[in-house]
């Protein structure tokens, strides 16, 4: 894992960065839900298909295995529900509050599919788990700081989207394929899903050119560079590693959210903190050892 560390942390940063920018320009109402996730899915796949371009991946390996259309369709609906539901949730949530529910979300689902899947999980690997998902818990314990309800279920279910997109990407043969395919077919989703909500919905759809800005970069550069960063490391890595490794996100994000857009971080934040990235330190310890 450790030769590994330098794309890892790149991936995460952007993940990070991900929920800072939606933060950002959602609660600063430049822009909503549904246009950031059109304009962020749709400059991610123009992004990606430049990528592919650029790295020739296909036509310098023409008998390189293809996506079948079930996982062309798979990867695009899960990426789908995750930006979508990772929109909405977003209006009510801080930025490091949002990616701590998310990820910890992802850690369960992941840990579960991990354990479903036939892999064994010792005595001890279950204490980090413990003490990373007390720290998790811990933030959603009554208080006068305790997240939205709404915002909640909606980055839970974002959460799951997530790891089945996460899930998937240990069996494509291709990073920058499958990162291309999952948000052109997620963008196709997202332009019906528009279209579909201008004649239901009574709001009128906002966009703003700063808004339109956050969610470009959120596309491109968070999203697209960090999914096929992501995906180029998960064949490197066992499931446990990567729902362990994700936990670090909402960490990178709540300092983000201090250092630029002025969020407060409260001390049941802190002590989350400190018991996850506590966790996944002994999980990894431990994984050593049995080495």
């Amino acid at each position: 894992m450790n030769k590994n560390f330098p794309l890892a942390l790149t991936a995460m940063t952007a993940f990070a960065l991900n929920s800072l920018f939606c933060r950002f320009a959602l609660g600063t109402e430049v822009i909503d839900p549904v246009g950031f996730t059109l304009i962020r899915l749709v400059s991610g796949a123009v992004t990606l298909l430049a990528l592919s371009y650029l790295l020739d991946d296909q036509r310098q390996n023409q008998s390189s295995p293809k996506l079948s259309q079930c996982q062309s369709l798979s990867l695009g609906l899960s990426l789908f529900g995750y930006a979508l539901l990772f929109s909405f949730a977003y209006i009510t949530l801080d930025t490091g509050t949002g990616a701590l529910i998310l990820f910890g979300t992802v850690q369960l689902a992941l840990i579960a599919y991990h354990r479903i899947s036939g892999h064994q999980i010792s005595k001890l690997e279950m204490v980090g788990i413990a003490i990373a998902l007390t720290g998790f818990a811990s933030l959603l314990l009554p208080s006068a700081s305790q997240p939205s309800v709404v915002g909640t279920v909606l980055m839970v279910l974002s959460g799951v989207c997530w790891s089945i997109f996460t899930v998937l990407g240990k069996s494509v043969p291709s990073p920058i394929l499958a990162t291309k395919q999952g948000f052109l077919v997620a963008s196709g989703f997202m332009i019906l899903y528009f279209i579909l909500s201008l004649f239901v919905s009574s709001e009128s759809i906002l966009f703003n050119a700063s808004g339109v800005l956050y969610a470009a970069l959120s596309g491109s550069l968070a999203s697209a560079v960090g999914y096929f960063l992501w995906y180029s490391l998960l064949p490197k890595i066992d499931v446990l590693d990567a729902s362990l490794l994700q936990l670090t996100v909402p960490v990178i994000a709540m300092v983000l959210g201090w250092l630029f857009i002025g969020e407060t971080v409260s001390a049941m934040s802190l002590l989350s903190t400190f018991l996850i990235l506590g966790g996944i330190g002994l999980v990894s310890w431990f994984k050593l050892q049995r080495k």
